[in-house]
């Protein structure tokens, strides 16, 4: 079960790389490109919980609309996103990423979770 979580993770990172790269990443090796994916995964994944929260709440307690929670979501999410790939990008030397396509990822990355978040929003209200 080991080797095959292993080989599953590491197929995931690679595509993901492979994406990265489109959008003008570049990296050092086909390791390096894997270990900035799985790194990535780990950061981020707290950070978007925590950018959801904050929207999901203020919806409870209802200092947003049901339009408002949705766009700060994305703005938070896109901000947060957006600073776990400068801060990769600044301690891992062996990576180079344009601030433009970094912003791009971080918007295209917030969009496919916003999905998620109206479900969720959705489900708070019933």
């Amino acid at each position: 079960m080991n080797r095959i979580f292993r080989k599953v993770l590491v197929f995931v990172a690679v595509l993901f790389c492979i994406l990265l790269v489109i959008y003008g990443f570049q990296f050092a090796s086909v390791w390096t490109a894997v270990v900035f994916a799985v790194l990535f995964c780990i950061i981020s994944l707290p950070l978007e919980i925590f950018a959801s929260a904050i929207p999901r709440s203020l919806y409870e307690l209802g200092k947003l609309s049901n339009r408002a929670a949705p766009i700060l979501f994305v703005v938070l999410d896109t901000a947060a996103t957006l600073g776990v790939l400068m801060v990769l990008d600044y301690f891992m030397h062996d990576v180079s990423i344009l601030l433009v396509s970094a912003f791009i990822i971080a918007l295209v990355v917030a969009l496919f979770s916003l999905t998620d978040f109206r479900e969720k929003l959705v489900q708070r209200k019933e």
